[in-house]
């Protein structure tokens, strides 16, 4: 047992010591009247001890007892509530480890669809070769980069400045993304749905969800950070806007991969 439920209460000690109390008043009364020499009297011979010692018992000794009662009532109702308080906590905890099953469930299910839509994605390179799953955002990165290298490399020294660099990588960026954005609907849209369930996940349950932020973020390649980084930075999918700050999911993308430092490499 704990030392917080052997402490008694002070509605206890105070009922307690009423008890202990009137036990005292009880056994100086009987002395004090003399019952026991009262008993062997002769009835007539009696002056009516009794019924004065009634009478003090009722009077006194009965009213600590009726508070003694009182106040171990009031205890009662503490360690009713104290047990209550307990349960309500038991049940919390229950609650939330109900809630983290069925979070960890659903969780995985999207963590396999998602791997699933990976698996399904395809293009096909001049020679008809094709580029499945991640392999499909290696292809989509150098697709990009290539047209942006070769439109920079083709324009005057006096034309690359910093403003048209970017703009020319947002817009060769933008025209493959439309290009592929069928097949790259379905992932960024079950992506999405993952990253709101984990958010939804960590405002009801007050749990930071750190774990399951950590294990989605580690499944990325650096192919597939370049594709997220931008649509977010490009503002192309308007529920990728938060993504990085929410989540920091670009904690772990290679500067190298992001537009600014591919238009200083340029410049350069």
């Amino acid at each position: 047992m704990s030392e917080s439920k052997q402490k008694l209460s002070k509605y206890e000690i105070t009922g307690y010591a009423l008890i202990i109390l009137g036990a005292v008043v009880l056994v100086w009364g009987t002395i004090k009247f003399n019952l026991v020499k009262e008993l062997y009297l002769d009835p007539a011979d009696r002056e009516g001890v009794f019924g004065q010692y009634g009478e003090f018992i009722g009077g006194i000794v009965g009213s600590l007892w009726a508070l003694a009662g009182v106040f171990l009532f009031f205890a009662t109702l503490t360690y009713q509530k104290r047990e209550f308080e307990l349960q309500r906590f038991e049940l919390h905890k229950t609650q939330k480890i109900f809630q983290q099953q069925n979070f960890s469930t659903l969780y995985i299910s999207f963590i396999q669809k998602h791997n699933d839509i990976i698996d399904s994605l395809v293009a096909y390179d001049i020679n008809q070769s094709a580029w499945r799953g991640s392999n499909f955002f290696v292809f989509f990165q150098e697709k990009v980069l290539t047209s942006f290298v070769q439109k920079v490399r083709s324009l005057e020294a006096n034309e690359k400045t910093e403003q048209e660099l970017l703009s020319i990588f947002q817009d060769y960026f933008t025209y493959h993304f439309t290009f592929y954005q069928n097949s790259l609907n379905p992932y960024l849209k079950n992506l999405s749905v993952l990253f709101k369930l984990i958010q939804r996940y960590k405002a009801e349950t007050q749990d930071q969800g750190e774990y399951y932020s950590f294990i989605t973020k580690a499944n990325f390649t650096q192919s597939e950070l370049f594709l997220i980084y931008h649509v977010a930075q490009f503002s192309l999918l308007s529920e990728f806007n938060r993504l990085g700050s929410a989540f920091g999911v670009f904690e772990d993308m290679s500067e190298e991969n992001k537009v600014a430092y591919i238009v200083r490499q340029e410049l350069d």
